[in-house]
């Protein structure tokens, strides 16, 4: 790999007198460091998610060693319960994130820590080594990965793998293997655009940007032969933990035949994935951008939901890219699980939310409180429905005006809340019927793929005629300001045809 890299691949620096953490919340307008000598300012780092995935790991073991090297004890003991209380920490600001078991990984130094030695030097040195490792192992990931790919390789990613996609675009030159990547914007902190076709863009690399509704589109039009993402977690069944959207991803890539890779990591002791706690984020995270609020005049009635993280089972994986090879979902399990691997989590299937994508006519939106009652739902959920946010824009403030008890989501986050067995039908308000099926605005084959694939109820209705202008029309902005990167190019999204054999049944 050449020696140009992301600022991402090692977001975390160690220096004399403590690190400093690249502040991704602020790629790629500015390249910021935050100095830090004190832990209490890693943990509001990672809190903050000004620092994540990666980075978090080396923040971790670097502030472990932040400790170690401010003890000055004979007996070890004090220190490792420092540390212990250290990875409670780390667990409290992020509980989905692995942090007990980098912990575990801590508190194992102690176990081999020689007679007689300075405890805090050792500890402290062994935490830093422990991270470069990773380090390293993350280059030779990336090579497992190249080497997999198809010439050419046109790759979909959805969030942002801290700077492992451009050394597999490396390796591939190296390879002499063609190279482009379809990047989701990632909502809702836009991971994918600030910083994935950022760092692409900076590379050299071919890359373009889309909304995180249009996966299904890209899909089922051929566009990609493979998708890769990250993995906060991996479990010892080969399920997979990682950013909202994952999963809905893995789902209709499976529909179109589309390969399917996760970078991974060691399991440790987890078992399955519906064993993590799934971390939801203030719902003013979703609401407001640069300032700005997402629905024009939201009373304080609205609900948000912002569920970080997704799982991804295991059988919607084709293979399982980590540290030491490569693997099928059946070998990564043969190699790591312990004991009996218990059955998925039933889900009771009795939705809270009626799914509500398009736009309705005036003359619906009544008709939708009753449609509410009738199927004994709470709340009538809205996607935002990207890229020109009709859901927000339009469809929310009108519910919101009868009083409708709605929740606004962003559009990637549909497919965890039907995994879950939240939603108890779906109500797709289209443009206009065709031969070949209805067509709707971009989202629309998103969500009724992920409807028919999890058994859930679709009614169709005739949508608004004169949906009116809107701020944004493809991925480039965001409520009218600029979310591209130069050098990014945008990808034209459009309408959707949904067939026809979708809706039976």
């Amino acid at each position: 790999m050449s020696a140009v890299q992301s600022p991402l691949f090692e977001p975390v620096l160690w220096q004399d007198g403590g690190f400093k953490i690249l502040d991704e919340i602020q790629v790629p307008q500015k390249i910021h460091y935050i100095e830090v000598t004190e832990v209490a300012q890693a943990l509001a780092a990672v809190r903050d998610m000004k620092t994540r995935a990666f980075g978090q790991v080396l923040t971790f073991f670097y502030s472990a060693a932040l400790v170690a090297e401010n003890y000055h004890q004979t007996d070890a003991a004090p220190l490792r319960g420092q540390l212990r209380r250290l990875t409670q920490q780390f667990c409290d600001a992020r509980p989905t994130f692995d942090f007990r078991g980098l912990g575990a990984i801590v508190d194992g130094f102690f176990d081999n820590l020689p007679a007689g030695a300075d405890a805090g030097a050792t500890i402290a040195a062994q935490a830093r080594e422990r991270g470069q490792q990773i380090v390293r192992g993350r280059s030779g990931r990336a090579k497992r990965a190249a080497e997999l790919l198809p010439n050419s390789a046109r790759l979909l990613t959805h969030c942002n793998v801290s700077g492992e996609l451009v050394a597999v675009a490396d390796y591939c030159k190296e390879l002499g293997k063609e190279f482009s990547v379809i990047a989701t914007e990632t909502r809702p902190y836009l991971q994918g655009a600030r910083l994935t076709a950022w760092e692409l863009a900076e590379a050299g690399v071919a890359v373009s940007l889309i909304p995180d509704g249009a996966v299904a589109q890209i899909l089922a039009q051929g566009e990609v032969n493979a998708v890769i993402v990250g993995a906060d977690r991996v479990a010892q069944n080969g399920d997979v933990i990682n950013k909202v959207g994952t999963y809905p991803m893995a789902r209709l890539a499976r529909e179109y035949g589309v390969p399917f890779y996760a970078l991974v990591q060691d399991p440790r002791s987890l078992k399955r994935g519906a064993d993590v706690p799934i971390e939801e984020r203030p719902a003013a995270e979703l609401l407001t951008f640069h300032d700005r609020q997402l629905v024009p005049g939201a009373p304080g009635q609205l609900q948000a939901r912002y569920p970080s993280f997704d799982v991804t089972p295991a059988r919607f994986i084709t293979q399982l890219i980590g540290f030491d090879g490569i693997y099928t979902p059946e070998s990564f399990r043969q190699k790591y699980h312990t004991g009996a691997l218990a059955d998925a989590l039933a889900v009771d299937g009795k939705g809270k939310y009626l799914l509500l994508y398009g736009v309705p006519p005036a003359n619906q939106f009544s008709f939708l409180l009753s449609a509410l009652k009738a199927e004994g739902a709470e709340a009538i959920l809205v996607p935002e429905m990207r890229p020109q946010l009709w859901g927000a824009q339009m469809v929310v403030p009108e519910l919101l005006k009868r009083n409708a008890p709605t929740t606004i989501i962003s559009d990637n986050m549909m497919g965890t809340l039907f995994a879950q067995g939240e939603i108890a039908k779906l109500c797709f308000f289209y443009d206009r019927l065709e031969a070949a099926g209805p067509l709707g605005i971009c989202g629309s084959l998103l969500a009724v793929q992920l409807a028919r694939l999890h058994g859930v109820a679709i009614e169709l209705f005739n949508g608004a005629e004169d949906k009116g202008t809107a701020l944004d029309v493809d991925a480039a902005t965001f409520l009218g300001e600029s979310i591209c990167p130069a050098g990014v190019t945008v990808r034209a999204v459009g309408a959707e045809v949904v067939p026809w054999g979708l809706l039976k049944g």
